[in-house]
């Protein structure tokens, strides 16, 4: 009797294990508002991807003011790219969570009704006493009923076997959608942490585009100011030369006054030539202006020199010119020394050629010494790098 009972018994818990699993589930096809859904990202990830290629460009090219701006512009239209994907991506997750909600419902229900099944046969078990399931053989009455009992047993094990394999089932889709649940749930929290960035990326972009738009208006207003200086310096110096030409012109002396020096005379004092003669583009303002004459960068102090023999007309200080040195050659030709930190010739007196005339300074809103000097042929400027050796 032992025997049998032990038999029945090791027959009830290893049938379960032969039982063979529940077919896995398939895959449910993606729904037509998931296949949106995807390619609403993947558009926005091309849209953000060829704002950061012209992004990438405009980095390449000169940063004027308007081209940072054109920048800026860019950044913000990615961050608001970015910002919409992010947003998406909420949704996406939001949707998959409640996907997920649903599946791990249906695995607590089909959990607790397996469980519900498992106590019922368990209660039934209880109900046959010690033997169990092994009642049934005992009480066959012949080897007909014996092998009928067999036949029961083998019915009443497998049942159990389904159950307990629905149940490990149920229990392990709960496991596997609970576990999906957290990572979403993880991921929604860093999304929720990284939108909450790019607004705080977009403000202070905004900001700083503000900023940068304040600047440029300020700019403009100085751009506006300078180049009223500039027409002004040029408009005093113009008249200043147009008062010296009604003057008697100087005599040109017997070697044929200064033009036929012309492109061998000394320069007034050596240094690097930092601005030359004619049309340039200012590198503060972005803007064209002309030059009427050439900039040396020299040390404070140095001799300036007189190109040749003439008579200075002009020694003391212009606005914009500073102290200002202006020499008739004759024959309609006079050439200025402007910037100097001191003039050591007096207006009226006779200039050798070579002599020294002042000494280097710093120009009105300069901030390094030179020399500024300028070549005038009846008025009209002339380059004069094309006069100096």
């Amino acid at each position: 009797m032992r025997a049998a009972a032990g038999f029945a018994t090791a027959l009830l818990f290893l049938l379960p294990a032969r039982a063979s699993p529940p077919a896995a589930k398939p895959e449910r096809p993606a729904s037509t508002a998931e296949s949106e859904r995807q390619a609403d990202l993947a558009r926005l990830r091309s849209r953000i991807a060829s704002l950061e290629a012209h992004l990438a460009e405009s980095r390449r090219r000169q940063a004027t003011l308007s081209e940072e701006l054109s920048r800026l512009d860019l950044q913000l239209a990615i961050a608001a790219g970015e910002k919409e994907l992010l947003a998406r991506l909420r949704e996406d997750y939001a949707a998959r969570l409640a996907e997920i909600g649903v599946e791990r419902k249906s695995a607590e229900e089909a959990g607790k009704k397996s469980r519900r099944n498992l106590l019922a046969r368990a209660r039934v078990l209880h109900r046959f006493g010690r033997f169990g399931y092994l009642r049934i053989l005992l009480e066959a009455k012949d080897v007909p009923a014996f092998v009928e009992s067999v036949s029961r047993l083998d019915s009443l094990a497998r049942r159990d076997a389904r159950l307990l394999t629905e149940h490990r089932g149920s229990q392990t889709r709960l496991e596997a959608s609970l576990s999906r649940e957290r990572v979403l749930k993880a991921e929604t929290d860093r999304l929720y942490a990284k939108s909450g960035a790019e607004e705080r990326r977009i403000a202070s972009l905004r900001t700083e585009r503000e900023n940068l738009l304040a600047r440029q208006r300020t700019l403009s207003d100085t751009q506006r100011r300078e180049v009223a200086t500039l027409s002004d310096k040029a408009t005093r110096l113009e008249g200043l030369l147009e008062r010296l030409s009604q003057r008697p012109e100087e005599p040109v002396g017997p070697a044929g006054g200064i033009r036929p020096w012309k492109g061998v005379l000394d320069w007034p004092a050596r240094g690097t030539l930092s601005e030359t003669f004619g049309r340039h583009r200012h590198p503060k303002f972005d803007a064209w202006t002309q030059s009427n004459g050439i900039s040396l960068a020299l040390p404070a102090a140095t001799p300036v020199r007189a190109v040749f023999a003439g008579k200075a007309v002009y020694a003391q200080w212009l606005a914009e010119y500073g102290n200002l040195v202006i020499v008739d050659h004759g024959d309609g030709v006079f050439t200025l020394y402007a910037w100097l930190q001191a003039i050591t010739v007096r207006s009226g007196a006779y200039v050798p050629a070579g002599s020294t005339i002042g000494l280097v300074g710093t120009g009105p809103g300069k901030d390094e010494p030179g020399l500024y000097f300028e070549v005038r042929d009846r008025q009209k400027a002339t380059d004069p790098v094309a006069w100096l050796r």
